[in-house]
């Protein structure tokens, strides 16, 4: 925890984000699994993964996404528990109820975390780590589960604060310190990087962010794209976005990863007739329609884990378009399939007919 007092010259933005939540409130639940290798995800038999995990399971190796059957391996005391979504959207949005008691100005980024604009709050005389103490404290008396903070002028720096020092602690970087805290920041942590990306770091012999500081703008646009703009700011701590209180999904899909391979076409088409109606669901529970459509898309992953994606435009949802979308990539299925899963992108529309409640997705 920072000794010295703070000055903030510009925003305070707090990032507040729960210790492997689905977890701990297992572990709250269960008192008796406390101390033991724990974590949320789908059975090894099923090819379930890992949704979360606890702190005591991390130090097997084991993190969210990885295969059940791979943790398990890994773990072999590891104790996995199905995932009880309902009980977790319940708790959320108590916690979030907190939030507001500081700022309305809330960006959820998902279930268990959030960005906080308190730039203008007056509370705790303004002091923006003592608020996250505070939220912090009432999220440990109020439902027994832990949370870590990050603390900072934009959201990238208060991302990153908030793993500084997991769990259960916090972190902030005043405007000052930006520059010195940023250019030791591993190129891996940095938002959009990703494993293409950072293998090309990689291979120039890039590891920190001030490794890239001798590329210029157009050589950046050279390797990445159209990203080498976005991520000549974030390696020198620049991030102008702003805490969003009114999120607009992009799009929607539904997806399944099968207990056994599908060998042949026709077992494929049933599987997508069945998705197709769980998208229709989707659309109802997030008062979607059809007009609100701009393009459709397919994804197939074989066994093999080589994955196609394909899409079309349109402005319509109709079985009929995303079957030829199939036939017309696929003919005959060559190979096993493992996941199949579908999809459209949304228009943009206004905030009165595009807002979304996040416990709805």
């Amino acid at each position: 925890m920072n000794q010295k007092t703070k000055v903030w010259k510009k925003r305070k933005i707090i990032h507040i984000d729960m210790d492997s939540f689905f977890a701990s409130l297992e572990i709250r639940d269960k008192p008796h699994l406390k101390n033991k290798p724990v974590a949320v995800g789908g059975k090894a038999s099923e090819r379930g993964v890992l949704t979360t995990c606890n702190y005591v399971a991390r130090k097997y190796g084991l993190h969210s996404a990885m295969s059940t059957k791979k943790a398990t391996q890994l773990c072999k005391d590891l104790i996995v528990l199905p995932v009880d979504i309902t009980k977790y959207r319940k708790q959320s949005k108590e916690i979030f109820k907190i939030f507001k008691c500081y700022t309305k100005i809330i960006e959820p980024v998902s279930i268990d975390e959030a960005f906080l604009d308190v730039t203008n709050s007056s509370y705790c005389n303004g002091d923006p780590e003592e608020m996250a103490r505070q939220i912090r404290q009432c999220i440990k008396n109020d439902f027994r589960i832990t949370a870590s903070a990050g603390i900072s002028s934009n959201k990238l720096i208060a991302k990153l604060c908030s793993d500084w020092n997991k769990p259960d602690n916090q972190f902030s970087i005043c405007d000052d310190e930006i520059d010195d805290f940023i250019k030791n920041v591993n190129l891996k942590s940095i938002p959009g990087i990703g494993k293409v990306n950072y293998k090309k770091c990689y291979d120039l012999k890039k590891e920190v962010c001030s490794d890239m500081y001798d590329l210029t703008i157009d050589r950046l646009v050279q390797l990445f794209g159209s990203y080498g703009y976005t991520l000549f700011n974030l390696i020198r701590g620049i991030d102008e976005r702003e805490v969003q209180t009114d999120k607009i999904r992009k799009s929607i899909s539904v997806e399944d990863t099968f207990i056994r391979d599908i060998i042949d076409t026709k077992s494929c088409v049933i599987k997508l007739k069945f998705l197709y109606e769980k998208l229709l669901e989707r659309c109802v529970a997030s008062n979607i329609k059809k007009s609100h459509i701009k393009e459709i898309f397919l994804k197939i992953k074989f066994n093999d884990f080589e994955t196609i994606t394909r899409q079309k435009k349109s402005n319509n949802l109709d079985l009929n378009q995303f079957l030829t979308l199939f036939s017309e990539n696929i003919a005959d299925v060559i190979k096993p399939v493992r996941l199949l899963g579908l999809g459209f992108k949304i228009k943009e529309m206004s905030k009165d007919t595009s807002q979304f409640d996040i416990f709805d997705r």
